[in-house]
């Protein structure tokens, strides 16, 4: 005798739970596929190639294009390979950057490797920065995606096991210059995202070279074009207190001692050694 009521319900094989989601999986592969193949592919009908070629062209910069030809250019002028180092988004970088590159110093072809590794530990201003009367002077970690680095940095300590700078996983944090008023640290670097560079990212095109060359003294007013001597920093006097950078001792040691200054004013040659030779 049956009993009156809903049927008992059968429960599928689990192969075909899988088989059904293994279906969706392509089925949402060929919608995309497809979509991309009519909108973006030049082998397909391209639908939205136009807007797309619109859009990069109206927020291209033709300074930061020159940068990366220049960027380029001095990659490949080098001895020896490069590494490839991670890059900051162009909003967050120093203005320093719309005129010049991650290699900016080309002019003494005597030291300008040894200036251009510098910018691996510490930011242009470091160097560069002029000093304010009556304003004290401090030199911190600095990174533009995180506003508290704790490190470790790269460059403060060496990997016991291989002699070399440890590596770190923080790739952006660089020493910077900061001025102090009382309890107030004012950060003394400018960024592509401030207001007067964004201005005249947006209107450098319609200037004359006299224009932009008045405009570039607002970035300027507080930059020194030649740098701190080599001893400003290699010494134990320096103006980088190592240890509270967290600099450990035989890193401090090392730098300190580094008689930089020595070396290039005494050799008026450097001679690259016949290695290559047989």
């Amino acid at each position: 005798m049956k009993v009156a009521g809903k049927p008992k319900r059968l429960e599928h094989p689990k192969s075909v739970y899988i088989i059904g989601f293994i279906f969706k999986i392509v089925t949402l592969l060929v919608f995309i596929g497809v979509t991309y193949q009519v909108t973006f592919s030049h082998h397909g009908p391209g639908l939205l190639i136009p807007m797309k070629k619109k859009m990069d062209e109206k927020q291209r910069s033709a300074i930061l294009d020159e940068v990366r030809q220049q960027e380029a250019y001095e990659k490949h002028r080098h001895f020896h390979n490069t590494v490839e180092y991670p890059t900051l988004p162009e909003n967050v970088q120093p203005v320093c950057y719309i005129c010049h590159s991650d290699y900016p110093h080309s002019k003494s072809k005597k030291v300008r490797a040894l200036l251009n590794m510098h910018t691996q530990f510490f930011v242009c201003e470091t160097c560069h920065i002029e000093t304010k009367e009556g304003v004290d002077l401090v030199y911190k970690w600095y990174n533009p995606l995180n506003e508290d680095p704790q490190g470790p940095f790269f460059g403060t300590s060496y990997d016991s096991d291989t002699g070399n700078l440890a590596e770190v996983e923080d790739q952006f944090s660089k020493i910077a210059p900061y001025y102090r008023y009382g309890e107030r640290l004012d950060s003394a670097l400018q960024i592509q995202d401030a207001p007067l560079a964004q201005d005249y990212m947006n209107v450098r095109d319609q200037l004359t070279p006299e224009q932009r060359d008045n405009v570039k003294k607002k970035f300027h007013v507080s930059i020194k074009p030649k740098g701190h001597d080599c001893k400003d920093c290699h010494s134990k006097q320096g103006i980088l207190a190592f240890n509270d950078l967290g600099f450990s001792l035989n890193r401090t040691v090392d730098l300190q001692q580094l008689n930089i200054a020595g070396m290039i004013t005494k050799y008026e040659k450097f001679y690259i050694p016949k290695l290559f030779s047989y």
